[in-house]
Protein backbone atom coordinates (compact mmCIF):
# COMPACT_ATOMS: atom_id res chain seq x y z
CA UNK A 1 0.00 0.00 0.00
CA UNK A 2 2.93 2.50 0.53
CA UNK A 3 4.68 1.74 -2.76
CA UNK A 4 1.02 2.26 -4.38
CA UNK A 5 0.58 5.76 -2.56
CA UNK A 6 4.04 6.59 -3.24
CA UNK A 7 3.32 5.71 -7.43
CA UNK A 8 0.27 7.04 -7.29
CA UNK A 9 1.36 10.57 -5.94
CA UNK A 10 4.58 10.43 -8.14
CA UNK A 11 2.46 9.64 -10.91
CA UNK A 12 -0.64 11.84 -10.93
CA UNK A 13 1.28 14.25 -12.97
CA UNK A 14 1.01 15.79 -16.45
CA UNK A 15 2.29 13.00 -19.03
CA UNK A 16 4.29 14.85 -21.74
CA UNK A 17 5.01 13.29 -25.35
CA UNK A 18 6.34 14.99 -28.42
CA UNK A 19 3.69 16.71 -30.50
CA UNK A 20 3.23 20.23 -32.27
CA UNK A 21 0.54 23.17 -32.08
CA UNK A 22 -0.93 24.50 -35.23
CA UNK A 23 -1.35 28.82 -34.88
CA UNK A 24 -3.82 30.50 -36.02
CA UNK A 25 -1.70 31.79 -38.48
CA UNK A 26 -0.93 27.95 -39.67
CA UNK A 27 2.66 27.83 -38.12
CA UNK A 28 3.47 24.05 -36.89
CA UNK A 29 5.24 24.60 -33.29
CA UNK A 30 7.28 21.58 -31.91
CA UNK A 31 7.40 20.91 -28.20
CA UNK A 32 5.86 18.64 -25.71
CA UNK A 33 1.90 17.80 -25.15
CA UNK A 34 0.22 16.56 -22.03
CA UNK A 35 -1.33 12.88 -23.54
CA UNK A 36 -4.48 13.40 -21.99
CA UNK A 37 -7.85 11.75 -22.15
CA UNK A 38 -10.32 12.41 -25.11
CA UNK A 39 -12.73 14.05 -22.96
CA UNK A 40 -10.59 16.65 -21.82
CA UNK A 41 -8.61 17.05 -25.25
CA UNK A 42 -11.89 18.02 -26.81
CA UNK A 43 -11.59 21.18 -24.59
CA UNK A 44 -8.04 22.15 -24.26
CA UNK A 45 -4.57 21.31 -24.53
CA UNK A 46 -1.89 21.79 -22.32
CA UNK A 47 1.45 22.29 -24.38
CA UNK A 48 4.67 22.67 -23.27
CA UNK A 49 8.07 24.14 -24.67
CA UNK A 50 11.36 25.81 -22.80
CA UNK A 51 9.62 28.49 -21.62
CA UNK A 52 7.29 26.54 -19.89
CA UNK A 53 3.58 25.08 -20.27
CA UNK A 54 0.48 26.75 -21.57
CA UNK A 55 -3.21 25.41 -22.14
CA UNK A 56 -4.69 26.12 -24.99
CA UNK A 57 -8.49 26.47 -26.18
CA UNK A 58 -10.66 25.81 -29.72
CA UNK A 59 -10.49 29.70 -30.19
CA UNK A 60 -6.66 30.46 -29.71
CA UNK A 61 -5.08 27.58 -32.36
CA UNK A 62 -5.95 25.18 -35.53
CA UNK A 63 -5.37 22.36 -33.31
CA UNK A 64 -2.65 20.07 -31.82
CA UNK A 65 -1.26 16.37 -31.90
CA UNK A 66 1.42 13.69 -31.01
CA UNK A 67 3.68 12.54 -33.34
CA UNK A 68 2.84 9.83 -35.20
CA UNK A 69 -0.44 9.47 -32.73
CA UNK A 70 -3.76 11.42 -32.33
CA UNK A 71 -4.40 14.59 -33.95
CA UNK A 72 -7.27 17.45 -32.49
CA UNK A 73 -8.78 20.26 -34.82
CA UNK A 74 -10.90 23.14 -33.71
CA UNK A 75 -12.19 24.24 -37.27
CA UNK A 76 -15.17 21.77 -37.37
CA UNK A 77 -17.12 22.44 -34.94
CA UNK A 78 -17.08 25.90 -33.33
CA UNK A 79 -15.93 26.26 -29.72
CA UNK A 80 -14.42 22.55 -29.44
CA UNK A 81 -11.79 20.31 -30.95
CA UNK A 82 -12.90 16.92 -32.32
CA UNK A 83 -10.27 14.34 -33.25
CA UNK A 84 -9.21 13.92 -36.14
CA UNK A 85 -9.27 10.62 -37.70
CA UNK A 86 -9.35 10.29 -41.62
CA UNK A 87 -8.51 12.89 -43.87
CA UNK A 88 -9.47 12.54 -47.94
CA UNK A 89 -12.51 13.13 -49.99
CA UNK A 90 -14.66 12.24 -46.87
CA UNK A 91 -13.26 13.10 -43.86
CA UNK A 92 -13.98 11.39 -40.62
CA UNK A 93 -13.87 13.46 -37.04
CA UNK A 94 -15.32 12.24 -33.29
CA UNK A 95 -16.27 14.29 -31.04
CA UNK A 96 -17.50 13.59 -27.53
CA UNK A 97 -20.71 11.41 -28.06
CA UNK A 98 -20.60 11.00 -31.91
CA UNK A 99 -18.68 10.78 -35.15
CA UNK A 100 -18.88 13.15 -38.07
CA UNK A 101 -18.52 13.02 -41.60
CA UNK A 102 -17.07 15.72 -44.44
CA UNK A 103 -17.67 15.04 -48.19
CA UNK A 104 -17.03 18.15 -50.30
CA UNK A 105 -18.64 20.96 -48.48
CA UNK A 106 -21.64 19.17 -46.54
CA UNK A 107 -21.21 18.10 -43.02
CA UNK A 108 -23.01 14.93 -41.84
CA UNK A 109 -23.50 13.92 -38.01
CA UNK A 110 -23.25 10.47 -37.44
CA UNK A 111 -25.21 8.92 -34.52
CA UNK A 112 -27.07 6.05 -33.05
CA UNK A 113 -30.58 7.19 -32.07
CA UNK A 114 -32.61 4.70 -29.42
CA UNK A 115 -36.35 4.81 -29.44
CA UNK A 116 -38.76 2.99 -27.40
CA UNK A 117 -40.84 0.51 -29.20
CA UNK A 118 -43.96 -1.64 -28.27
CA UNK A 119 -44.19 -4.93 -29.89
CA UNK A 120 -47.49 -6.91 -28.47
CA UNK A 121 -48.01 -4.69 -25.41
CA UNK A 122 -44.34 -4.76 -24.49
CA UNK A 123 -42.38 -2.00 -24.42
CA UNK A 124 -38.48 -2.32 -25.38
CA UNK A 125 -35.85 -0.59 -27.17
CA UNK A 126 -35.07 -0.15 -30.89
CA UNK A 127 -31.81 1.19 -32.69
CA UNK A 128 -32.74 3.88 -35.36
CA UNK A 129 -29.58 3.28 -37.62
CA UNK A 130 -30.33 6.43 -39.95
CA UNK A 131 -27.04 7.00 -40.10
CA UNK A 132 -25.78 4.06 -42.10
CA UNK A 133 -28.44 5.57 -45.36
CA UNK A 134 -26.24 8.73 -44.64
CA UNK A 135 -23.28 6.72 -45.09
CA UNK A 136 -24.16 4.67 -48.12
CA UNK A 137 -25.42 7.26 -49.76
CA UNK A 138 -21.98 9.29 -49.28
CA UNK A 139 -19.75 6.34 -50.49
CA UNK A 140 -22.16 4.83 -53.12
CA UNK A 141 -20.28 6.89 -56.01
CA UNK A 142 -17.31 4.55 -55.70
CA UNK A 143 -17.40 1.62 -53.98
CA UNK A 144 -19.32 -1.20 -55.46
CA UNK A 145 -22.39 -2.86 -53.27
CA UNK A 146 -22.91 0.09 -50.84
CA UNK A 147 -25.75 -1.38 -48.54
CA UNK A 148 -23.76 -4.68 -48.06
CA UNK A 149 -20.97 -2.57 -47.12
CA UNK A 150 -23.20 -0.71 -44.26
CA UNK A 151 -25.64 -3.08 -43.00
CA UNK A 152 -24.22 -4.84 -40.41
CA UNK A 153 -21.71 -2.38 -39.50
CA UNK A 154 -21.32 -0.96 -35.92
CA UNK A 155 -21.35 2.82 -34.84
CA UNK A 156 -17.35 2.32 -34.08
CA UNK A 157 -14.14 3.91 -34.76
CA UNK A 158 -12.97 1.17 -36.08
CA UNK A 159 -15.12 0.06 -38.54
CA UNK A 160 -16.22 3.20 -40.12
CA UNK A 161 -12.15 4.50 -40.72
CA UNK A 162 -11.96 1.01 -42.25
CA UNK A 163 -14.88 2.43 -44.34
CA UNK A 164 -13.56 5.14 -45.25
CA UNK A 165 -10.22 4.55 -46.03
CA UNK A 166 -11.13 2.55 -48.29
CA UNK A 167 -13.43 4.86 -49.91
CA UNK A 168 -10.99 7.00 -50.37
CA UNK A 169 -8.58 4.58 -51.84
CA UNK A 170 -10.86 4.01 -54.16
CA UNK A 171 -11.18 7.61 -55.51
CA UNK A 172 -7.49 7.89 -55.54
CA UNK A 173 -8.13 11.02 -53.56
CA UNK A 174 -4.56 11.41 -51.33
CA UNK A 175 -5.33 10.31 -47.45
CA UNK A 176 -4.25 10.42 -44.49
CA UNK A 177 -5.02 8.36 -41.57
CA UNK A 178 -4.22 9.55 -38.32
CA UNK A 179 -2.64 6.69 -35.39
CA UNK A 180 -2.44 4.57 -38.70
CA UNK A 181 0.94 3.02 -37.25
CA UNK A 182 -1.07 2.42 -33.91
CA UNK A 183 -2.35 -0.99 -33.55
CA UNK A 184 -5.78 -1.80 -32.45
CA UNK A 185 -4.62 -4.98 -30.57
CA UNK A 186 -0.82 -5.76 -29.50
CA UNK A 187 0.51 -8.79 -27.68
CA UNK A 188 3.75 -8.94 -25.86
CA UNK A 189 5.55 -11.80 -24.88
CA UNK A 190 8.09 -12.47 -21.82
CA UNK A 191 9.93 -14.92 -19.67
CA UNK A 192 10.03 -15.32 -16.27
CA UNK A 193 12.75 -16.40 -13.21
CA UNK A 194 11.08 -16.15 -9.94
CA UNK A 195 11.70 -17.43 -6.13
CA UNK A 196 8.71 -17.52 -4.17
CA UNK A 197 8.34 -18.12 -0.13
CA UNK A 198 5.11 -20.22 -0.21
CA UNK A 199 3.49 -21.05 2.91
CA UNK A 200 0.42 -23.96 4.34
CA UNK A 201 -1.73 -23.18 6.57
CA UNK A 202 -3.71 -26.20 8.61
CA UNK A 203 -6.49 -26.12 11.04
CA UNK A 204 -7.99 -28.64 12.47
CA UNK A 205 -9.56 -30.55 15.09
CA UNK A 206 -7.81 -32.52 17.52
CA UNK A 207 -7.01 -35.38 15.53
CA UNK A 208 -4.98 -33.52 13.54
CA UNK A 209 -3.24 -32.17 16.49
CA UNK A 210 -0.11 -33.97 14.84
CA UNK A 211 0.28 -31.26 11.99
CA UNK A 212 2.16 -28.30 12.53
CA UNK A 213 0.22 -24.61 12.27
CA UNK A 214 1.68 -23.85 8.89
CA UNK A 215 4.42 -24.97 6.70
CA UNK A 216 6.73 -22.90 4.34
CA UNK A 217 8.83 -23.46 1.00
CA UNK A 218 11.02 -20.90 -0.82
CA UNK A 219 11.79 -22.02 -4.07
CA UNK A 220 12.73 -21.07 -7.88
CA UNK A 221 9.98 -21.06 -10.32
CA UNK A 222 10.11 -20.21 -14.22
CA UNK A 223 7.46 -19.04 -16.63
CA UNK A 224 6.07 -17.55 -19.81
CA UNK A 225 3.74 -14.72 -20.37
CA UNK A 226 1.18 -13.57 -22.65
CA UNK A 227 0.04 -9.84 -22.66
CA UNK A 228 -2.66 -8.41 -24.73
CA UNK A 229 -3.27 -4.49 -25.19
CA UNK A 230 -5.47 -2.34 -27.53
CA UNK A 231 -3.47 0.88 -27.53
CA UNK A 232 -6.24 2.83 -29.93
CA UNK A 233 -8.74 2.30 -27.17
CA UNK A 234 -6.74 3.05 -24.05
CA UNK A 235 -2.34 2.52 -22.97
CA UNK A 236 -3.00 2.15 -19.56
CA UNK A 237 -5.14 -1.34 -19.32
CA UNK A 238 -4.30 -4.78 -20.70
CA UNK A 239 -5.01 -8.52 -19.99
CA UNK A 240 -2.14 -10.93 -18.54
CA UNK A 241 -2.19 -14.32 -18.83
CA UNK A 242 1.03 -15.92 -17.65
CA UNK A 243 2.26 -20.11 -16.95
CA UNK A 244 4.45 -21.00 -14.18
CA UNK A 245 6.47 -24.17 -12.94
CA UNK A 246 7.57 -24.42 -9.52
CA UNK A 247 8.03 -27.60 -7.14
CA UNK A 248 7.72 -26.66 -3.48
CA UNK A 249 8.88 -29.28 -0.80
CA UNK A 250 7.77 -28.31 2.99
CA UNK A 251 7.88 -30.09 6.45
CA UNK A 252 8.08 -29.78 10.28
CA UNK A 253 8.46 -31.43 13.07
CA UNK A 254 5.81 -32.04 16.03
CA UNK A 255 6.22 -33.13 19.47
CA UNK A 256 2.95 -33.53 21.36
CA UNK A 257 3.14 -32.91 25.23
CA UNK A 258 2.20 -35.79 26.83
CA UNK A 259 3.30 -38.44 29.66
CA UNK A 260 5.60 -39.87 27.19
CA UNK A 261 7.53 -37.99 24.06
CA UNK A 262 5.41 -38.66 20.84
CA UNK A 263 6.96 -36.58 17.63
CA UNK A 264 5.74 -36.27 14.10
CA UNK A 265 7.51 -35.23 11.09
CA UNK A 266 5.44 -34.52 8.16
CA UNK A 267 6.60 -33.89 4.89
CA UNK A 268 4.74 -32.20 1.56
CA UNK A 269 6.32 -32.36 -1.53
CA UNK A 270 4.08 -30.36 -4.58
CA UNK A 271 4.99 -29.93 -8.53
CA UNK A 272 2.57 -27.33 -9.76
CA UNK A 273 2.07 -25.76 -12.81
CA UNK A 274 0.54 -21.95 -11.61
CA UNK A 275 -2.02 -20.05 -14.50
CA UNK A 276 -2.38 -16.48 -13.07
CA UNK A 277 -4.68 -14.23 -15.42
CA UNK A 278 -4.99 -10.82 -14.18
CA UNK A 279 -5.72 -7.32 -15.34
CA UNK A 280 -2.82 -4.88 -15.63
CA UNK A 281 -2.99 -1.25 -15.13
CA UNK A 282 0.52 0.98 -16.43
CA UNK A 283 1.27 4.17 -15.05
CA UNK A 284 2.91 6.37 -17.44
CA UNK A 285 6.44 5.78 -18.60
CA UNK A 286 8.79 8.10 -17.69
CA UNK A 287 12.83 7.52 -16.59
CA UNK A 288 10.64 3.80 -15.56
CA UNK A 289 7.24 2.24 -15.73
CA UNK A 290 5.01 0.86 -12.89
CA UNK A 291 2.36 -0.85 -13.10
CA UNK A 292 -0.17 -2.94 -11.24
CA UNK A 293 -2.17 -5.97 -11.37
CA UNK A 294 -4.74 -8.29 -9.97
CA UNK A 295 -7.06 -11.26 -11.26
CA UNK A 296 -7.48 -14.54 -10.39
CA UNK A 297 -5.19 -17.78 -10.12
CA UNK A 298 -5.18 -21.78 -11.23
CA UNK A 299 -2.77 -24.02 -9.42
CA UNK A 300 -2.79 -27.88 -11.00
CA UNK A 301 -0.54 -29.75 -8.90
CA UNK A 302 0.84 -32.60 -11.22
CA UNK A 303 2.71 -34.11 -8.28
CA UNK A 304 1.87 -34.49 -4.98
CA UNK A 305 2.44 -36.47 -2.13
CA UNK A 306 2.30 -35.94 1.77
CA UNK A 307 3.96 -38.39 4.18
CA UNK A 308 3.53 -38.28 7.89
CA UNK A 309 6.25 -40.52 10.07
CA UNK A 310 5.43 -40.69 14.00
CA UNK A 311 7.74 -41.84 16.91
CA UNK A 312 7.39 -43.01 20.36
CA UNK A 313 9.66 -42.56 22.82
CA UNK A 314 9.41 -44.30 26.82
CA UNK A 315 12.36 -44.25 28.28
CA UNK A 316 14.98 -46.03 26.69
CA UNK A 317 12.53 -48.01 23.76
CA UNK A 318 11.77 -45.98 20.74
CA UNK A 319 9.02 -47.26 18.50
CA UNK A 320 8.69 -45.85 15.08
CA UNK A 321 5.11 -46.02 13.44
CA UNK A 322 4.78 -46.81 9.71
CA UNK A 323 4.37 -44.26 7.57
CA UNK A 324 1.27 -42.63 6.30
CA UNK A 325 -0.53 -40.06 4.66
CA UNK A 326 -1.70 -37.40 6.88
CA UNK A 327 -3.39 -35.77 4.45
CA UNK A 328 -5.22 -35.50 0.92
CA UNK A 329 -3.69 -32.91 -1.59
CA UNK A 330 -6.49 -32.02 -4.00
CA UNK A 331 -5.93 -31.61 -7.58
CA UNK A 332 -6.10 -27.97 -8.63
CA UNK A 333 -6.84 -25.11 -6.65
CA UNK A 334 -8.51 -21.28 -7.56
CA UNK A 335 -7.70 -18.04 -5.86
CA UNK A 336 -6.58 -14.56 -6.18
CA UNK A 337 -3.71 -12.60 -6.53
CA UNK A 338 -2.16 -9.38 -6.93
CA UNK A 339 1.20 -7.63 -7.73
CA UNK A 340 3.34 -4.30 -8.31
CA UNK A 341 6.05 -4.11 -10.87
CA UNK A 342 8.67 -1.54 -12.42
CA UNK A 343 9.56 -1.59 -16.09
CA UNK A 344 12.58 -0.20 -17.33
CA UNK A 345 13.31 0.01 -21.53
CA UNK A 346 16.19 -1.18 -23.50
CA UNK A 347 17.47 -0.95 -26.75
CA UNK A 348 16.45 -4.94 -27.29
CA UNK A 349 14.29 -6.21 -24.82
CA UNK A 350 12.52 -4.31 -21.41
CA UNK A 351 13.24 -5.26 -18.30
CA UNK A 352 10.35 -5.81 -15.18
CA UNK A 353 10.82 -6.47 -11.71
CA UNK A 354 7.74 -7.76 -10.09
CA UNK A 355 6.39 -8.59 -6.73
CA UNK A 356 2.80 -10.72 -5.96
CA UNK A 357 1.25 -12.01 -3.52
CA UNK A 358 -1.23 -15.65 -4.29
CA UNK A 359 -4.03 -16.40 -1.51
CA UNK A 360 -4.93 -20.01 -2.78
CA UNK A 361 -7.59 -21.96 -0.76
CA UNK A 362 -8.40 -25.20 -1.14
CA UNK A 363 -5.52 -27.33 -0.84
CA UNK A 364 -7.36 -29.48 1.08
CA UNK A 365 -10.95 -29.54 2.88
CA UNK A 366 -12.35 -32.24 4.62
CA UNK A 367 -14.56 -33.02 7.91
CA UNK A 368 -12.89 -31.09 10.55
CA UNK A 369 -9.94 -30.60 8.83
CA UNK A 370 -8.64 -27.47 6.15
CA UNK A 371 -5.23 -26.31 4.58
CA UNK A 372 -4.94 -23.60 2.58
CA UNK A 373 -1.76 -22.07 0.96
CA UNK A 374 -0.29 -18.91 -0.02
CA UNK A 375 3.00 -17.39 -1.15
CA UNK A 376 5.02 -14.68 -2.06
CA UNK A 377 6.95 -14.16 -5.44
CA UNK A 378 9.31 -11.99 -6.57
CA UNK A 379 9.88 -12.27 -10.45
CA UNK A 380 11.95 -10.77 -13.07
CA UNK A 381 10.62 -10.48 -16.15
CA UNK A 382 12.24 -9.77 -19.85
CA UNK A 383 9.79 -8.51 -22.51
CA UNK A 384 10.64 -8.91 -26.16
CA UNK A 385 10.40 -5.51 -28.35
Amino acid sequence: MLLLIIIGSSYGQNDFRSGFIVTLDNDTIQGQVDYRSNSKNYESCIFKIEEGEKEYYPNQIIGFGYNDDKFFSSQIIEGSFVEVLVTGEISLYKSRDKYHIVKDTSFFNLESIIEKVEIDGKTGKKEIGKWKGVLTYLISDCLQNPNGLTSNMKLSERGLARLIVKYNKCTGTELVEFKAKKPWTKFDFGAILGVSRSEITTEGSGFFSYLDDSYSSIDPSIGVLIAASFPRITERMAFQGELHFLKSSYSSSVELPMSFIQLHDTFIDLTTLSLPISLKYSFPEKRYGFYIQGGINFDYHLNSSTRLISEQIRGDVVNTFPEISPFEINDSQVGYWGGIGILKSYRKFRGSIAIRYFQMPGLDQTDGFTANSNRVCLNLILFKK
